[in-house]
């Protein structure tokens, strides 16, 4: 027989070009080889026994920095809803109820110490103490989120919330650590001015004000990044990891690539600092709202949050809420939109906005808060 004879019980192949790589297949890739290899986003570990997990898996539990899991016939499972169903307004007092008190106990008692004493902390002390308080209300964030979102329930609830995966335990876990060693590390020692008043009447007079004009110009810088990040070939590998959740929960915020969480975590917020310098004080208060804001943002709480920060933008149709970044990650790959983490002016402006699902505003209950 010729050699190039076609032997018929073989099959035959065919050559095909090759497609490009579209999120949904990113999202499900696995690795066809013999020995099956877990994919990106598989999650196992939650069904070990507890004696079996390690520190990290034992401390996002423990600490609730991961939803609960839930069985089928959990009665107080989170609950869903269509997506024309109303969706109630969680009130902006609740949010400045819950951060506002976290943000000035340091800076009171600070304060309080300062004055009954005539002992002004040197750096080498507030750094620390600052750093230890920042980890404990950011833990407290994210656990706050996922117990609400348990309550409320979540937009798109018919798909369940992605789990941090079995091989990222341990980096989300010292990713989230990092956002407040890192900004509070470096921050701290630098604005904190031991001789200078930990704040006063002007500071507390301007505290709105310097608040939203901070949170305005991070977005800015935040906006521009992030689209870039997705628009430019060579830079969309170092976000695409953070992408291949789609249903992400407020833990979520610190899934990604080291280069991304390196612009996340320090530079956008120096280059904010940059554009619209504030005191320590200012500071401090200034990213406690943010860091609630980006744990809410990654929550996909089913309710209609403005940002406490940015609030007022909702007059000018611009203000954010949890469904836009939720979009964000559901519909988004490369080419997305709700580029912005803190408003949506930006979004607006360069003609990035995406339209909301549920919560649009025939949709938002007003009556329900």
């Amino acid at each position: 027989m010729s050699n190039s004879a076609v032997d018929p019980r073989r099959p035959c192949q065919v050559a095909t070009k090759p497609q490009p790589e579209s999120a949904e297949q990113a999202h499900r890739t696995v690795d066809a080889t013999a020995a099956p290899k877990k994919h990106a986003m598989t999650s196992t570990w939650r069904r070990k026994h507890p004696k079996d997990w390690s520190f990290s898996e034992r401390a996002l539990v423990s600490l609730g920095l991961v939803p609960k899991l839930f069985t089928e016939a959990d009665k107080s499972r989170p609950p869903v809803f269509a997506k024309d169903a109303p969706v109630p307004v969680y009130p902006l007092w609740k949010m400045h109820f819950f951060v506002a008190p976290k943000a000035l106990a340091p800076l009171m008692l600070h304060a309080s110490f300062a004055y009954l004493t005539g002992i002004q902390l040197g750096r080498a002390w507030v750094a620390p103490l600052y750093i230890v308080y920042f980890v404990i209300i950011g833990t407290r964030y994210v656990s706050w989120c996922n117990g609400t979102a348990a309550e409320l329930g979540t937009f798109d609830g018919q798909a369940q919330r992605d789990a941090v995966p079995d091989v990222d335990t341990t980096r989300v876990m010292l990713e989230l650590l990092s956002v407040a060693l890192v900004r509070t590390g470096v921050a701290v020692p630098y604005l904190y001015d031991p001789l200078a008043p930990i704040f006063d009447i002007k500071t507390l007079l301007l505290l709105p004000i310097n608040v939203f004009c901070y949170a305005v110009a991070l977005d800015f810088y935040f906006y521009w990044y992030h689209r870039l990040m997705h628009e430019v070939n060579f830079l969309w590998p170092f976000h695409r990891k953070h992408h291949t959740t789609k249903h992400p929960t407020a833990a979520f915020g610190a899934f990604a690539s080291h280069e991304q969480e390196f612009f996340d975590i320090l530079v956008i917020p120096i280059l904010a600092w940059l554009t619209w310098p504030i005191d320590f004080a200012t500071w401090w208060v200034t990213m406690c709202y943010i860091v609630y804001v980006e744990a809410v943002g990654h929550s996909g709480i089913r309710a209609y949050f403005q940002v406490p920060t940015t609030w007022p933008l909702r007059y000018l149709g611009v203000e954010l809420c949890v469904e836009d970044h939720d979009i964000h990650h559901r519909h988004g790959w490369k080419k997305s939109g709700n580029y912005g983490k803190q408003t949506r002016l930006w979004d607006a402006l360069f003609g990035t906005m995406l339209p909301r699902i549920e919560g649009t505003l025939r949709n938002i209950d007003w009556d329900r808060s």
